[in-house]
């Protein structure tokens, strides 16, 4: 695979450097280059980008990854933002991911808002190590993606999203669990409306594509349920949270679950939840906590509910990021996929939003 890396930011020395780590993290398989500006001149900003993202200068492109704030760039161009950038990319198909700079003091609560945003990668610019790892990660995660979708069009496969994601994770019997993460989410309508269109086959691909993608990235692997981060698989597991995080050796017990398709690298450790359950089942052990104590022949601290340490968790706090228990948690949220039996908001954190949430 070779990646093809569109960058925006308006500043060059700072372009300068970010293009740097990106093209150190890219090696042999890519390159990484810089938005160039074209002639058009007239119309608004969203018209005269679709243009320019269309012209040699600009393509091919796999992944867009721009800056927050792009106000500096030519005088036809004044005022670009990152928003902007993303729009234009939704509309021709391109994958896109922002990021902050890191001078301002929102920068965490930037990269949160994306976190809370349906089709929309956000990622902290430091370090930038491992900043240009994760974009890398990402745009291979996507390819990858676009691959698939063109190797099942050769074979005449025709299926429902939640159905191809499966397939292409290599997980089909996960396809109706899978299928409950789209339920009430409404950001992506408009793409899938899109895709009914007379487009050409590559077109289609491109959309589906991002729409996957996207769908993947802030819905299936974020929420848990289907797939469950390191937190909320401690507390799945009934380990406490610190020691599962810190104990390589318990994590390698669970390897065969671990979750290693598109966008693995960029994220946290992951595993899939089912498969979790069938290492457990295999055992003849109640849960995860007795499988380890039992391989590791010591014992192993029991999960630990935030509102309530004495008990233990088994779901996933949200806001808070931290194991909680069914009973002191809310569960059923508008914003949570249906799919995510597992994501809760603690009795506290649903206290303090009430109708923010």
């Amino acid at each position: 695979m070779t990646l093809k890396i569109l960058l925006f930011d308006d500043i060059q020395a700072h372009r300068e450097e970010v293009k740097r780590y990106i093209a150190e993290a890219l090696g042999r398989r890519g390159e990484v280059k810089d938005f160039t500006p074209g002639q058009h001149t007239e119309g608004t900003h969203e018209a005269r980008l679709e243009k320019d993202l269309q012209t040699t200068a600009n393509t091919p492109v796999d992944l867009i990854v721009a800056d927050r704030d792009l106000s500096s760039y030519t005088d036809e161009f004044r005022g670009l933002s990152e928003d902007t950038v993303r729009s234009v990319a939704d509309t021709l198909g391109i994958p896109e991911c922002g990021y902050a700079r890191g001078e301002r003091r929102d920068d965490l609560d930037y990269v949160k808002r994306g976190d809370y945003r349906e089709a929309c990668i956000r990622l902290n610019l430091k370090p930038l190590d491992t900043f240009a790892k994760r974009v890398v990660e990402i745009a291979e995660g996507f390819l990858f993606i676009a691959d698939q979708l063109k190797t099942l069009k050769e074979t005449g496969a025709k299926s429902t999203p939640a159905k191809l994601l499966a397939t292409i994770l290599g997980k089909p019997e996960y396809a109706d669990k899978i299928s409950l993460y789209a339920s009430g989410d409404q950001s992506r309508l408009q793409t899938i409306h899109r895709l009914r269109a007379k487009e050409t086959d590559e077109q289609r691909i491109k959309r589906m594509t991002c729409l996957l993608g996207y769908w993947l990235w802030d819905s299936v692997l974020r929420f848990p349920g289907v797939t469950v981060g390191i937190i909320p698989a401690s507390s799945y597991l009934n380990i406490r949270q610190d020691v599962f995080t810190d104990e390589r050796d318990i994590q390698a017990l669970f390897s065969a679950a671990a979750y290693k398709g598109p966008f693995a690298g960029a994220k946290i450790p992951m595993w899939w939840r089912g498969m979790l359950d069938d290492v457990i089942a295999e055992s003849g052990c109640r849960d995860g906590r007795e499988f380890v104590s039992k391989k590791l022949k010591r014992e192993i601290a029991a999960s630990q509910c935030c509102e309530a340490p004495s008990i233990s968790a088994g779901y996933y706090c949200m806001l808070q990021q931290k194991p909680v228990s069914l009973k002191n948690s809310k569960g059923g949220l508008q914003w949570f996929p249906r799919g995510a039996d597992l994501a809760r908001v603690s009795t506290t954190a649903a206290d303090e939003l009430g109708p923010w949430i």
